[in-house]
């Protein structure tokens, strides 16, 4: 996926997939699906949006409500940032300076940043940019970040602004997108909106998507 040497062209690969065909993997309306289809296609026919078979998924074991991973559009190399919809289960480590404490498990809601994803996000977009420089394409889809307590001790304001502060840095195209039915709202539209980097980022929405302060 990354060029051989920092500065050198992206290595581009035959198009296996046509360029000009319809992505027929589309989300479906208060159902919750797996996000990864949008990419992938769901194996039955209905085609992804990256070349078929050229998804490899990055980080899948940490925080599960982002979906980051590396792919192919047209045979360019692309890395991708997709939205979880559904709720996940995060396992909580044992404090080791705590004998009291146990390994937990927490269940997170799809659609929102927690501290671990919008960190998850911001390490992301800092791969691709920074040695890799690969276009980024963003699949939005999140309702905003979580505003707990228990987040806030997190940090979560500050992982939030670590993507703005990667996004502001990025030297390659960013096509930010609003798949049909999805919605972006509040804290999250505000750290991918496309003016924080306008000489590279573009923001694109589904005739049928949704974008709102609240709401």
């Amino acid at each position: 996926f990354v060029p051989k040497a920092v500065g050198a062209p992206l290595p581009l690969l035959p198009v296996s997939d046509p360029i000009e065909r319809p992505v027929l993997a589309r989300p479906t309306p208060g159902t919750p699906y797996d996000p990864r289809q949008l990419l992938c296609g769901d194996g039955n026919g209905l085609s992804g949006m990256l070349d078929e078979g050229s998804f490899v998924e990055t980080l899948s074991g940490w925080a599960k409500t982002v979906i980051t991973g590396r792919g192919r559009l047209g045979g360019m190399p692309v890395g991708v940032i997709v939205t979880e919809n559904r709720a996940v289960e995060s396992a909580v480590l044992a404090d080791p300076a705590n004998l009291e404490s146990k390994p937990t498990k927490a269940m997170q809601a799809g659609q929102v940043w927690f501290p671990d994803s919008a960190y998850k996000t911001a390490q992301a977009i800092q791969d691709f940019n920074t040695g890799e420089n690969l276009p980024l394409i963003v699949l939005a889809n999140w309702r905003g970040f979580s505003g707990g307590r228990k987040d806030m001790f997190e940090e979560v304001l500050k992982f939030g602004s670590f993507i703005v502060d990667q996004l502001t840095q990025f030297k390659q195209p960013i096509i930010v997108y609003i798949p049909p039915h999805c919605e972006i709202r509040g804290g999250a539209w505000v750290v991918i909106d496309s003016k924080i980097n306008p000489a590279y980022m573009d923001m694109f929405a589904a005739e049928d998507s949704r974008g709102g302060v609240l709401e």
